[in-house]
């Protein structure tokens, strides 16, 4: 029975670690991509004059996008998973509905990735179906 209960246990302790990996392979692959935004912000803002709202405001946003993905890739996975689990127990409603919103945008970005490179128009979309509605009744 102990022989049992050390390969489970091995099995587990495999299974963990190689979900931590992934997970902080996921983070520095976000981190990445959120750094080339914020490069990209003040790259946009360095085409403009340099005294201009425009100008400070995309540098502004750049280095607010450079200090998120700076913090994201400080923290290590376990800990953002306990800040995550935190903010939920403190703000239900909030974390409920963002989360929604999340899986939302997710629906719509894996319906939109049909292959073809347009949303499909065949009124099965929720978000665009009452405009053939209307456009029908005309």
């Amino acid at each position: 029975m102990s022989t049992t209960t050390d390969a489970l246990n091995s099995a587990k302790d495999h299974i963990v670690d190689a979900a931590h990996a992934e997970a902080e392979d996921a983070r520095a692959r976000t981190v990445d991509s959120i750094e080339t935004a914020g490069r990209a912000a003040q790259a946009a803002g360095d085409t403009f004059q340099p005294d201009t709202l425009q100008a400070a405001a995309l540098d502004q946003i750049g280095a607010q996008i450079n200090s998120v993905a700076a913090q994201l890739r400080s923290k290590p996975v376990d800990e953002m998973v306990d800040d995550v689990a935190v903010f939920a127990r403190k703000n239900p409603l909030l974390f409920l509905g963002g989360a929604a919103l999340v899986g939302f945008a997710a629906a719509r970005f894996l319906k939109s990735g049909n292959g073809s490179g347009h949303v499909s128009d065949d009124g099965d979309d929720p978000w665009s179906g009452h405009l053939s509605h209307v456009e029908a009744r005309q």
